[in-house]
């Protein structure tokens, strides 16, 4: 995945890693009794899937869609022929 500048994106990954961190932490930890220990880790660990997954499905659109693919190179060609660069009102002779 690339490194993205986007501070909502590296929060939202660090507070991912956090979660998987304690969930991990919680389920090789024997403090807790086990059903409060398993229950807490399974919160953990779901919390962080459900953190993680916005970042995912982002990296996986930016690879399919990424310039040079077959999807991309389309998508690209149908804006330059939908957009003239003129805008609709403007009169051109």
């Amino acid at each position: 995945m690339s490194k993205s500048s986007d501070p909502v994106q590296t929060s939202l990954l660090a507070i991912t890693q956090t979660a998987v961190g304690c969930g991990i932490g919680l389920l090789i930890a024997g403090k807790l009794g086990r059903p409060a220990q398993k229950t807490t880790a399974t919160t953990m660990l779901s919390i962080g899937a459900l953190l993680a997954l916005p970042v995912v499905v982002t990296a996986i659109i930016r690879a399919v869609n990424r310039p040079e693919s077959a999807r991309g190179m389309r998508r690209r060609l149908d804006s330059i022929r939908r957009d003239s660069g003129f805008p609709d009102e403007a009169e051109i002779l």
